[in-house]
């Protein structure tokens, strides 16, 4: 009897409602979250209830850089997210080091700095520009500045496939190849590389490849443009009637000449390549859904007639051959810099009573759209109410339906300055997410004032534009909830004075946008309302990752770095913050006195009133 009394009155610690590890572990395993890249992760330890609690456990300075052998421009720091794979933390700084962290302290696993081979090699003028890392079966996956792909191993950081040259010898290509850090995806054993082009007039010309990791052989590439020199036939020819379709008309004589001084002439070129966000792989169907970056030269388009096939676009291509089986062109011909940068997500809505695979992307022009995976068909697009448009006729096609394929610059036939709304920052510079039936996107007002100019080759005058100047005055971003079935508003969330760049995460019923204004926004998934206001302080140019430590707590994984928005290395090295849930100290035994004595004296109670009852009842026989 004592022992049952006592057992009943001890108390419960709080600590382990918080820190006991939900039922499987919370993996961050590539760019955005996972292979559909949702930006999503599974986890109920953090959410609305007790998010307030998170606090700083640990930090990581980021040490200054030194230089790389072939960078010209070593940045500092990371914009890489964190990835979190079995209470690991890896990431990939500006400076091309690769760290393996130890997610619940802090400390260092392995670092690898790899050694770039640049001889022979299109690239042109290579900065540490470093957008991620990919984690696949085992290894982790870097895309490096000299056209190369590296598979490390996770536990160790040993080198396990090197895969070199890939921009070298690509036919039809008489420009420059940059570094962007895009790292590959995969479709069972083929890997898929997309190409970072130089902007501006000597850009090369963009691919896809793929390859097989195990032989290290090519498999196919397909191109975004047609090679040097031009093709009047190339939008006909690439996408043909009987396999292939778009949304864009084809033009003949699309892209003209690519270059400035006449056909094969080797002069300035104007083109295209991949964007810098992944592609996402439907592994069932064998697709491969690719983005696209704006036309270049970006601001003056004499040079490159007609919609510029396949620039500004989301392109569904066959993983066993490459080959083109749609194209959704966002912006034709266009004069903004309206990229379709950042994510793709690939996910499964109910439209129109039916479930199915749906496509969901946000390009710069501000636009949300949904396409039907298998076919390319437009499903919806969102028009985000708060952003204000001004001279982005093209942009606006999927609203009117028109465009002008011959328009030399977007006052034309002003060259005085002009003001342009979404400037060039776009109105979304961030990856989405898909949670919840969800999607959510920061979208910003940040208008740019410049000046036409002629296209050359050196300085702005690669992009046609000169005295480029952003309106901060009238900056401010809103976050949104779009319903996945039909594109409609769920509800909105505004932040003042500041644009946005990063990425949205989803997890926990939350949604958690790390901003310039120093705060991480933790903002409920469900009704927007504001659940938390995280002060880090700094400017925070990134957003956050979640995942599980080695110790069974979900963290959140938190870069710091660049101090203003557009540069991507700031001169500030940073650091990684982690935070987790506050947990309160252990207890020592000299807090149980209390509950103990309690104990105690309810079993001597308990066992008096029995002794008393009984000895009534021996009274009475008596």
């Amino acid at each position: 009897m004592l022992l049952l009394v006592f057992s009943l009155v001890l108390p419960s610690t709080p600590a382990e409602s918080q820190t006991s590890p939900a039922s499987g572990s919370a993996n961050w395993t590539g760019i955005n979250a996972n292979a559909n890249s949702t930006n999503y992760v599974a986890q109920s330890q953090i959410g609305a209830s007790n998010v307030q609690n998170l606090q700083v456990a640990w930090t990581f300075p980021f040490p200054t850089a030194t230089p790389v052998s072939g960078l010209n421009v070593t940045g500092e720091g990371s914009i890489s997210p964190p990835l979190v794979v079995n209470g690991t933390v890896y990431l990939v700084t500006n400076f091309l080091t690769v760290y393996a962290i130890n997610g619940a302290t802090g400390q260092t696993v392995w670092t690898y700095a790899p050694q770039l081979n640049t001889t022979g090699l299109p690239l042109g003028p290579l900065t540490g520009h470093m957008h991620g890392i990919n984690y696949y079966r085992g290894d982790i996956w870097v895309s490096l500045p000299d056209c190369s792909a590296i598979a490390l191993d996770a536990l160790t950081g040993g080198l396990v496939t090197k895969i070199s040259g890939i921009c070298k010898g690509i036919p039809g290509n008489t420009g420059f190849y940059k570094s962007s850090g895009v790292p590959p995806v995969f479709d069972g054993n083929t890997m898929i590389w997309t190409s970072s082009v130089s902007e501006g007039t000597n850009v090369g010309r963009g691919f896809v490849a793929a390859y097989d990791i195990k032989t290290g052989n090519l498999l196919w590439r397909w191109f975004v443009t047609p090679a040097a020199g031009g093709d009047p036939n190339w939008d006909a020819n690439s996408c043909p009637p009987s396999t292939c379709h778009g949304n864009v008309a084809p033009v003949t004589g699309d892209w003209g000449s690519l270059s400035l001084n006449g056909p094969g002439t080797g002069g300035p070129l104007a083109g295209a390549g991949p964007s810098f966000g992944d592609p996402v792989v439907d592994t069932r169907h064998g697709i491969i859904f690719v983005s696209t970056s704006q036309a270049s030269p970006d601001w003056n388009g004499t040079f490159r007639p007609g919609p510029d096939l396949y620039s500004d676009s989301v392109v569904a291509l066959h993983a066993n051959n490459g080959s083109m089986m749609w194209y959704f062109q966002t912006t034709p011909h266009d004069l903004f810099d309206f990229d379709c940068g950042w994510n793709t997500v690939l996910g499964n809505a109910t439209i129109g009573g039916h479930t199915q695979e749906v496509v969901f992307k946000a390009c710069k022009n501000g636009y949300v759209y949904a396409l039907d995976a298998l076919t390319g068909k437009k499903l919806w697009y969102f028009n985000p109410p708060a952003v204000a448009r001004n001279l982005t006729g093209n942009a606006n096609y999927v609203a009117t339906g028109n465009y002008s394929g011959t328009l030399p610059w977007i006052n034309y036939p002003s060259t005085k300055q002009f003001k342009q709304c979404p400037g060039e920052n776009g109105a979304v510079e961030s990856d989405i997410a898909f949670a919840y039936s969800m999607i959510y996107v920061a979208t910003f007002n940040f208008c740019t004032f410049g000046q036409v100019a002629p296209v050359g080759t050196e300085g702005s005058h690669v992009w046609g534009v000169t005295g480029l100047q952003p309106d901060w005055q009238h900056a401010n971003t809103t976050i949104y909830a779009i319903h996945a079935s039909d594109g409609t508003q769920a509800w909105s969330y505004f932040i003042p004075t500041v644009p946005y760049r990063g990425w949205l995460t989803a997890s926990g019923g939350l949604i958690f946008a790390g901003s310039l204004d120093g705060s991480i926004h933790i903002i409920d998934a469900f009704t927007g309302k504001q659940a938390y206001d995280l002060y880090v302080g700094p400017s925070l140019y990134e957003g956050p990752t979640l995942g599980t430590a080695p110790d069974g707590r979900v963290y959140l994984y938190q870069l710091i770095g660049a101090p203003a928005y557009g540069a991507f290395a700031g001169g500030v090295p940073g650091n990684l913050m982690a935070y987790t849930l506050v947990s309160p100290p252990a207890p020592s035994w000299t807090s149980y006195i209390p509950a103990v004595a309690a104990g105690v004296l309810a079993a001597v109670v308990i066992v008096l009133l029995i002794e008393n009852r009984s000895l009534r009842k021996a009274a009475r026989r008596l």
